[in-house]
């Protein structure tokens, strides 16, 4: 039986969806398609791009130690903003980070190829601000089910997709593509069920780490985004229905911030554990009817 992993978003929480993928891998539950958004698009991208859950395990713990690297601070646009504000102008700044550092590195880890070029069936959302539709990033257009407000896309490349659908609003700047304007795609599909099935996947795996944690004590502007953000997503989640065959709920640690990079390694062990716990139940619902629907990883170009 084929089997897709549909993983939501949860900022650095999203390491522990590498750890869900080791403990597929070791058991030899390969999935045959991904969805993910916002951190579990990151992650969902990279393995449809070719990265083993061993090559993910190695680039999260380089993150553990290096991922601050990525931040890059929107100076002149913060340093515009109050002047804008004291003379009441329209204030032009629209996030605290421009993402233009995740962005290269997505790109070098991608090589710039297309979303059409991924040869697993992959589904990455990420919202249109101009429209409110969820703008969902495909590898094949072909056989997919039309939805309401959603509107399919193989054209981007991989990297874009994966900063767009991890933009947090207020975090990050949008990403702006043509006449798209590109936020998080947990804005409106935070567990990606619906559209994995919607590409034509029937059996899948989920895995939420985005449930809502712990404000810190020291309160910040992303974290108030953030959570605000999540808690959103936490009343949409009784108002759709998913239809996966089996939701994997890791307990991460309820203090671990957006971007608190040193807490990675933990999550993903995390997810690692929560998986074993329940491979009796995953290899009862996906096991292979044949040998040969095991994914063999191949070097990439």
């Amino acid at each position: 039986m084929s089997f897709g992993l549909a993983l939501s978003g949860g900022g650095i929480r999203g390491a522990a969806h590498v750890g869900v993928l080791l403990a597929l891998e070791e058991a030899g539950m390969v999935p045959d398609s991904v969805a993910g958004a916002s951190a579990g698009g990151i992650v969902a991208g990279l393995y449809a791009a070719g990265y083993s859950a061993h090559e993910l395990k190695e680039i999260v713990l380089d993150l553990c130690h290096s991922g601050y690297r990525m931040l890059d601070p929107d100076y002149v646009g913060l340093a515009r903003a109050i002047p804008q504000l004291l003379t009441r102008r329209e204030v032009t700044v629209s996030g605290f980070l421009k993402g233009n550092r995740l962005e290269d590195y997505l790109c070098g880890l991608t090589g710039g190829k297309l979303m059409r070029d991924l040869t697993m069936r992959t589904v990455i959302p990420c919202v249109d601000l101009n429209t409110g539709n969820t703008i969902a990033c495909t590898s094949q257009l072909r056989g997919v089910k039309q939805m309401e407000r959603v509107r399919w896309n193989s054209g981007l490349r991989i990297c874009e997709a994966l900063r767009a659908t991890s933009a947090v609003p207020a975090v990050f700047r949008p990403k702006q593509i043509g006449d798209l304007c590109l936020v998080d795609g947990g804005v409106t599909d935070v567990l990606p069920v619906n559209l994995l099935i919607a590409a034509g996947e029937p059996n899948v795996l989920a895995v939420d780490v985005g449930k809502a944690y712990r404000m810190p004590e020291e309160i910040n502007l992303w974290e108030v985004a953030s959570h605000s953000l999540g808690v959103m997503q936490d009343h949409l989640r009784d108002y759709v229905a998913h239809g996966e065959k089996l939701q994997l709920n890791p307990p991460l640690p309820d203090n671990t911030n957006l971007l608190g990079f040193r807490k990675m390694e933990e999550c993903m062990e995390l997810g690692y554990a929560e998986t074993k716990k329940w491979m009796p139940e995953i290899r009862k619902l996906f096991s292979p009817s044949y040998p040969g629907s095991r994914r063999v990883f191949r070097t990439r170009d």
